[in-house]
C-alpha cells in the first residue's frame, strides 16, 4: 500500500515540477508583456483551464491520502507540504491569467482614422491610415453613401502596434456626393467624410490650371492679403494660413465661371512676424506660397474692390456687390439706369477688411447698361452690367443644410442646399468664442449648390454656427464640433 502511495507522490511532484515550470514561463511573459513596446499577448486560457483543473483533483487526492495515510507521519507530512505548494502555484496562475486579460484590454486605444485628402474623383485610390485597432484582428474598411448605403468594401488586418494601412479603388462611374469612409473592429468603428467630385467631360479638355499667386510678398500688420489665380470653374478653393510656429487661419473661395477666384487673408496685430505659408487646394491639386509679416502698421491703405455677382440681370433680380475695402468704414454705392434714373444702398466694411452691398426692390428696371459707382475712404470703383427684359428662369427657394450635425476637429464641413443660380452663397463659420472662418461658392445652373470648411484640430470643441446668405436670403445652422 504504501509503495502505491509512494508511486502516486512521485508522479504528483512530477507534475508540480512542470507546473513550476510553466509558472516560470508564464512570468517571463508577463515581465515581457509588462514593457511598454509589447503589445502581442498570447492567448494562455486554455492551458490555464487545463492546469487548474489538474491542480484541483490532485488537491482532492492528497485529502485523501493524508486520511488514510495516519500512521505515516512523515510521508504525510511531506504530502502536505506539497499540497499547500501546489495551493500557491494554483492562486498565482489564476492571478497570471487575470493580468494577462488586463493587458489585452488596456493593449486597445481609440481607432482613428486619417486619410490623404478629402477630395477625390472617380476612379481615385482612397488611401487610408489608422491607429488604435484592436492588435492582429480584421478590419472591415467601407465606402459609405449619404443615405447610409455601402458602396465599396475591403478587408485587412492590424499589425502589432493596432496600427491599420490600407486603400480604396473608386470606380471610375462613381456618382458625384458625399461618402464616409468607415472602419470596423470588433466593437470599434469610426469613419470620417469625403467628397467623390466628378470634373464631367470637360476634365480632360479643360484649359484651366491651378494657379495661385498673392498680391505681395511682404506685408505688415492689419494687411490684407489677397490670393488670387485659376482653378477648376464652380468649384471650391480651401486656404490654411500658417506661421512659423504653427499658428493657424483658414479661409475659402469659389472658382467663377471663367475659372478665376479671389481670396483674403487679414492680418491681425497679434500675428507673428516672419515668414507664414499660404496652402491651397482646388479639386485635387495644392499650392503652396510664402510670405513675410514685418513688424509695425502698414503704412499703405487698403485697396478698395467691387464687384457684381454677375454681368447681366433681369427684372426683379437682386443686385449683390462684393469686395475688399478699408476696415470699419462706410461703403456708399448708387446705380444709374440707361435713361438717368438713380438707387443708392450702402454697407460697412467688416473687420476683415470685406463687404456686400445689395440692390433690392427698385422701382423701375430699364433694359440696357446700367452703371454702379461705389465710394470708399476716398476711392471709387464703377462697373457696368445689363439688365435684360423677362424675368430669372425658375423660382428658387434658397435652403442649405450640413450633411451631419456632430464633426471631429480636423474634419470637412460641407453644406449643400439650393439658391439663385449664377449668384454667390457666402458663408461664416463661428466658434463658440466668436473666431470666424469665411467660404464662398457661386451656385451652379440647376440652382444647386455646396460649400465646405475645413475644420483644424486647434478648433474648440462645443456647438458652432454657419450663417449663409444668397440674394438677400440668409439661414443659419448649427453642428456641434467635438
Amino acid at each position: 500500500m504504501i509503495r502505491d502511495y509512494a508511486t502516486v507522490a512521485i508522479g504528483m511532484i512530477t507534475l508540480l515540477v512542470a507546473s513550476a515550470a510553466v509558472y516560470g514561463i508564464l512570468t517571463v511573459n508577463t515581465q515581457i508583456q509588462a514593457k511598454p513596446e509589447q503589445t502581442k499577448v498570447p492567448d494562455y486560457s486554455n492551458e490555464l483551464n487545463s492546469l487548474k483543473s489538474q491542480i484541483n483533483s490532485m488537491n482532492s487526492q492528497i485529502g485523501s491520502m493524508s486520511s488514510q495515510l495516519g500512521s505515516v507521519g512523515n510521508n504525510l507530512s511531506t504530502l502536505d507540504s506539497m499540497k499547500n505548494s501546489l495551493t500557491d502555484v494554483r492562486a498565482k496562475l489564476i492571478e497570471l491569467e487575470k493580468n494577462s486579460n488586463q493587458v489585452q484590454v488596456s493593449s486597445t486605444g481609440q481607432l482613428s482614422v486619417v486619410l490623404d485628402k478629402y477630395v477625390y474623383q472617380p476612379g481615385d485610390t482612397i488611401k487610408i491610415a489608422a491607429v488604435g485597432a484592436v492588435p492582429l484582428k480584421t478590419i472591415q474598411v467601407e465606402l459609405v453613401d449619404s443615405g447610409g448605403y455601402m458602396v465599396l468594401n475591403s478587408q485587412t488586418w492590424a499589425d502589432s502596434a493596432g496600427k491599420v494601412s490600407s486603400s480604396l479603388q473608386i470606380s471610375n462611374s462613381q456618382l458625384s456626393g458625399s461618402y464616409q469612409v468607415k472602419l470596423v473592429s470588433d466593437q470599434q468603428t469610426t469613419s470620417t467624410p469625403i467628397i467623390i467630385q466628378s470634373l464631367g467631360t470637360s476634365s480632360t479638355s479643360s484649359p484651366y490650371t491651378f494657379t495661385a499667386q498673392t498680391d505681395k510678398t511682404i506685408y505688415n500688420a492689419k494687411d490684407l492679403v489677397e490670393v488670387s489665380g485659376t482653378g477648376q470653374p464652380n468649384t471650391a478653393v480651401t486656404g490654411v494660413f500658417t506661421s512659423a510656429s504653427g499658428k493657424t487661419a483658414t479661409s475659402g473661395a469659389a472658382v467663377n465661371a471663367d475659372g478665376t477666384y479671389t481670396m483674403f487673408f487679414q492680418i491681425i496685430s497679434s500675428y507673428e512676424t516672419g515668414t507664414w505659408t499660404i496652402t491651397l487646394t482646388n479639386a485635387g491639386q495644392t499650392k503652396s506660397l510664402s510670405i513675410y509679416i514685418e513688424p509695425g502698421s502698414s503704412s499703405s491703405s487698403y485697396t478698395f474692390t467691387a464687384q457684381t455677382t454677375k454681368t447681366t440681370y433681369y427684372a426683379g433680380d437682386t443686385i449683390q456687390v462684393s469686395g475688399t475695402g478699408q476696415p470699419n468704414t462706410a461703403v456708399t454705392g448708387v446705380i444709374v439706369s440707361p435713361t438717368g434714373k438713380t438707387y443708392d444702398s450702402g454697407s460697412t466694411v467688416n473687420s476683415n477688411g470685406s463687404y456686400t452691398v445689395y440692390f433690392t426692390n427698385l422701382q423701375y428696371y430699364e433694359v440696357g447698361t446700367w452703371y454702379l459707382t461705389l465710394n470708399n475712404s476716398g476711392q471709387s470703383k464703377i462697373i457696368t452690367f445689363y439688365m435684360q427684359s423677362g424675368s430669372s428662369s425658375g423660382s428658387f427657394t434658397f435652403t442649405a443644410q450640413t450633411t451631419q450635425s456632430t464633426y471631429t476637429r480636423g474634419a470637412v464641413i460641407q453644406v449643400t442646399g439650393t439658391g439663385q443660380p449664377s449668384t454667390i452663397v457666402n458663408g461664416v463659420l463661428t466658434g463658440p468664442s466668436g473666431t470666424a472662418y469665411s467660404a464662398s461658392i457661386t451656385v451652379q445652373s440647376d440652382g444647386t449648390y455646396s460649400i465646405y470648411f475645413q475644420t483644424l484640430s486647434s478648433y474648440q470643441t462645443g456647438t458652432w454656427s454657419i450663417s449663409l446668405t444668397n440674394s438677400a436670403q440668409s439661414k443659419t445652422l448649427y453642428i456641434l464640433m467635438q
